[in-house]
């Protein structure tokens, strides 16, 4: 019995927080979020009321992601794209694509910490703000990382484990080049 009741009470929470994260997306009269908007479970967000959110048709938020779009940022997704896992801070502009699918272990920022170099210094609450566009029909592998004032053009699969600090050109493919050093133990 006190199994299903934690279940039951599980269940409401879970409930609850969808529900408020579905409220921050449309927090700013500006956004627009269609009405088939999916979040999955255990997903984090710190979405300010000011930022301006666009989300398109049939868009899916799967679970265990980390979404901050904080101040005046603008962020959008383009109708049937798919994201799960990933970590997305938004200060400025991200632009994601349509039929774009986003792999588990994503990150994307469109800004980096300012630092000075006499006295060496780095801030913890001061950044340099950019954007990141993604055209259509982007595919990323697992744990790609995606860094500030990049554009990625359309029809576009970026393999696992690439850092991505630079412009992709659209039809293309990205391979994360690695040369394996193989060793034996015993001769």
């Amino acid at each position: 019995m006190f199994y299903k009741i934690f279940l039951l009470t599980d269940k409401l929470i879970q409930k609850a927080k969808k529900h408020e994260a579905y409220k921050a997306f449309r927090s700013n009269a500006k956004s627009h979020v269609s009405r088939d908007f999916k979040l999955g479970p255990n997903n984090y967000y710190d979405i300010s009321s000011s930022a301006q959110i666009n989300i398109e048709e049939n868009v899916m938020i799967n679970e265990s992601n980390y979404i901050t779009i904080k101040g005046n940022a603008r962020f959008s997704i383009g109708k049937n794209t798919y994201i799960t896992r990933a970590t997305i801070a938004c200060l400025g502009e991200i632009t994601i694509g349509e039929n774009c699918i986003l792999g588990e272990g994503m990150k994307l920022f469109d800004h980096n910490h300012q630092y000075s170099k006499e006295p060496f210094s780095v801030s913890k609450t001061d950044f340099n703000i950019g954007f990141i566009r993604m055209g259509n029909n982007v595919w990323t592998g697992a744990n790609v990382v995606i860094l500030k004032d990049v554009t990625i053009g359309n029809n576009v699969i970026i393999g696992a484990g690439c850092v991505i600090h630079k412009d992709v050109p659209s039809n293309s493919i990205i391979v994360n080049k690695q040369d394996h050093l193989i060793k034996k133990i015993i001769e």
